[in-house]
């Protein structure tokens, strides 16, 4: 019986034991979860703390940067404004150079036609005097005639009382004549009377009429026609 009774008393402080040993295990499990828990949550608080510190950093430099963008913008706007009054002022001093350069075109155009237009005058001018001289200026056709040959044919310009001698003269033909109240032609440009026979010699016509009388004294007019010729027929 006694030894039942130990048996027993054996038992249940084994259990009491197993209890105890077990109430400690699960206090000192639940003790590390609450450790865990803990650790845990300041964890997520320290995670929390990091992403709300990241964010800032985020946000100071995404405002950081609008800022700077801003800031950018509104120092770019004042170049562009220089930039557009710099073109501006560009345009405007081609505009003037574009002016001048026409202006001293169309000066050049007016100065060259006014040049052109006394160029011309001048001419006219010029031409209106030869005109009025040669109008002015008394001519008659003279031809001189050697032998088998032709010495001179032309108008010459004659002045006051010409005469069929003094138009010969005019000719620059050399002539040799004899001086007197008659002159007497005897050899015009080294042809002389008899070079070719007995009874040659210097005749002249005016308008091709014989003249029979001395050259001196046969008077001649402007438009009229004078003939000196070498004849060998005596006529």
């Amino acid at each position: 019986m006694r030894k039942t009774k130990g048996i027993i008393a054996a038992v249940i402080v084994t259990i009491l034991l197993i209890g105890g040993a077990l109430a400690f295990q699960q206090n000192h499990a639940n003790q590390a979860s609450d450790d865990v828990t803990a650790t845990s949550q300041s964890v997520t608080s320290s995670s929390q703390a990091a992403s709300a510190t990241s964010q800032s950093r985020v946000n100071h430099k995404h405002q950081s940067s609008s800022a700077t963008k801003k800031a950018h913008k509104s120092a770019t706007k004042p170049k562009n404004s220089t930039s557009s009054t710099n073109d501006r002022h560009h345009s405007s001093k081609t505009q003037v150079k574009t002016q001048s350069s026409a202006a001293t075109a169309t000066s050049t155009k007016k100065r060259r036609a006014t040049k052109q237009s006394a160029v011309t005058a001048s001419k006219t001018a010029r031409k209106a005097k030869s005109t009025k001289a040669a109008v002015a200026e008394k001519k008659v056709y003279l031809v001189v005639s050697g032998y088998k040959k032709t010495f001179f044919k032309g108008n010459v310009v004659i002045h006051g009382s010409a005469t069929a001698f003094s138009v010969l003269q005019a000719s620059k033909l050399k002539v040799v004549y004899q001086n007197g109240a008659s002159v007497y032609v005897s050899s015009i440009n080294g042809l002389a009377q008899n070079d070719v026979k007995v009874g040659s010699g210097w005749k002249y016509k005016v308008n091709n009429k014989f003249i029979d009388k001395a050259a001196n004294l046969k008077r001649v007019s402007t438009g009229d026609r004078v003939h000196w010729y070498f004849t060998t027929a005596g006529y």
